[in-house]
């Protein structure tokens, strides 16, 4: 029996929210009122922008010069802050296009493509990670993927000597640090 009141106490809800919205609206906005152009909303410093005005303005920078490489890694590193992989992964490729030996973007598009196959480092990451290594073999961001690779691989013993000596390097008090000590520890 108690059912029924909350029934009806929920429909009327249902039904009060949506009518009070639309006479607030329809009381204080104006369809009226034409949009808001982009380009004053572009302006200014880019430092002084938010995230989603940063990208705009970058991807017009892009179509009117889509060799840029530096656009590309700044577009490529903030899709990555956004956590837009699919994107980024785009961006990364775009700049090893233009620029076939940056070890920066080699490892960028195999994070990239690991974050999308959430954590599985796939043999096309794996080849970029080698890649990368091979121009730079300390290369820290390249090291603890390909590390993460040999043990998703079941080859222990290469993972454990990466992760060893990745953290011979560092405080105690670093989180990698923390990160690096439980991969060990397993």
């Amino acid at each position: 029996m108690q059912a029924a009141p909350q029934k009806r106490a929920a429909v009327v809800v249902l039904a009060i929210v949506p009518l009070l919205s639309l006479g607030i609206y329809l009381n204080i906005g104006n369809p009226q009122t034409p949009d808001a152009p982009l380009a004053p909303r572009l302006s200014g410093a880019l430092e002084d922008l938010p995230p989603g005005a940063v990208m705009a303005k970058l991807e017009q920078r892009l179509r009117a010069a889509p060799d840029d490489a530096t656009g590309w890694l700044l577009m490529a590193r903030l899709r990555m802050t956004v956590e837009d992989y699919a994107k980024a992964a785009d961006a990364w490729q775009r700049l090893l296009n233009i620029e076939r030996d940056n070890v920066e973007a080699m490892v960028g598009l195999a994070q990239a493509l690991i974050e999308q196959d959430a954590g599985i480092v796939s043999p096309a990451a794996v080849d970029l990670l080698d890649t990368a290594l091979a121009r730079e073999p300390d290369n820290f961001a390249a090291r603890f993927w390909r590390a993460e690779a040999h043990a998703q691989l079941g080859e222990a013993e290469k993972a454990k000597y990466l992760w060893q000596q990745m953290r011979a390097g560092l405080p105690d008090n670093m989180p990698l640090a923390r990160v690096l000590d439980s991969r060990l520890a397993k």
